[in-house]
């Protein structure tokens, strides 16, 4: 399904947050990357988009504190036909990624590309 795209929002923030914001470690998660990133994928390309986070992420928004996905992001998935799937904490070495095999899970069920 070339117009569908499941989108990592912690890989996006986080380079985002490292790269344009300039954040230091451990601060890196920036909503903003997230929602340039989901409107130029709605928008321009007019792809439906899965966002991919794990519940409960803390995060800056506008360099404010943010504990979930904000509404306009929200609203702009589920406009394009997609959704947010929330991926849960798990403890342990074996699940530190978690977030990234739910978003290859997501794209292989729906036979759709990944970012």
């Amino acid at each position: 399904d070339l117009t569908t795209v499941v989108v990592n929002f912690a890989n996006v923030a986080c380079t985002y947050g490292e790269k344009v914001m300039k954040l230091s470690k451990g601060r890196l998660f920036e909503y903003e990357g997230v929602r340039r990133c989901v409107q130029h994928l709605t928008e321009s390309l007019e792809l439906r988009v899965v966002g991919v986070v794990y519940e409960n992420q803390w995060a800056l928004d506008k360099g404010m504190e943010a504990r979930a996905v904000p509404l306009d992001i929200v609203r702009m998935c589920e406009v394009s036909g997609g959704s947010i799937e929330l991926t849960p904490r798990v403890t342990g070495q074996q699940h530190r990624s978690a977030d990234d095999e739910m978003t290859i899970k997501c794209a292989y069920n729906r036979n759709c590309r990944f970012l």
